[in-house]
């Protein structure tokens, strides 16, 4: 087995994240061994005690990176939808929607990891920031909608908390097969649910009395 040449070593932490990802796309997390995600990256499991205690840390960091990724690819959709609240909410939606889909066996971890894993602790209640980041950016969203003038009076936790959970529910079923949707298309599937939500969003939006936008 070749060995990382020096100006690999200090890889080797990102590139177990990476092959580990890749890995769990043909492994399940339980039958995963580090003797195997050594010799995708090229070094000796040796190598990788010096970046993660046991299969568990690195499990959760995989997890940790996972819900990284996914902040990312949420603030990637802000810079096309600056000063446009409702876009922003919509685009976050289908950004998860697609990374979800496109990544189905890491989301699972991030969301449904085995028993064994050591990843009991809940995404949002771990010492890790990586989730609340996403969290956070969902909130915010909420924030500026209403600021626009939508969901007048509403908790934007409560919010938050439910529009996770029904973008959540729809990529769950259908990465499950058991999502009674009509389109065969799973990504178009969610995020015509994402649309859907929006639109029930946009229907809170305060007016006048003469019916026009405040």
């Amino acid at each position: 087995m070749a060995r990382p040449r020096k100006d690999q070593a200090l890889d080797i932490r990102a590139r177990a994240i990476t092959e580990t990802i890749r890995l769990l796309s043909e492994t399940d997390a339980r039958d995963l061994t580090l003797a195997r995600v050594a010799a995708a990256v090229g070094c000796r499991p040796p190598a990788l005690y010096g970046h993660f205690r046991d299969k568990n840390d690195l499990l959760r960091a995989v997890h940790d990176a996972g819900f990284a990724w996914l902040y990312v690819e949420k603030l990637d959709v802000c810079a096309d939808t600056q000063g446009d609240a409702l876009a922003r909410l919509r685009e976050g939606g289908r950004a998860y929607v697609r990374f979800a889909l496109e990544n189905p066996a890491l989301y699972r971890l991030m969301f449904d990891p085995p028993p064994d894993s050591g990843l009991d602790v809940g995404p949002f209640d771990s010492d890790s920031d990586a989730a609340l980041k996403s969290l956070g950016f969902l909130r915010a969203g909420i924030v500026a909608a209403q600021r626009e003038g939508c969901l007048p009076g509403a908790d934007p936790d409560d919010i938050a908390f439910t529009l996770w959970s029904a973008v959540h529910g729809a990529v769950s079923l259908l990465l499950q097969g058991r999502a009674p949707a009509t389109e065969t298309d799973p990504v178009v599937a969610a995020e015509a649910v994402v649309d859907q939500v929006m639109a029930f969003i946009a229907a809170t939006r305060a007016t006048t009395p003469g019916g026009s936008d405040a």
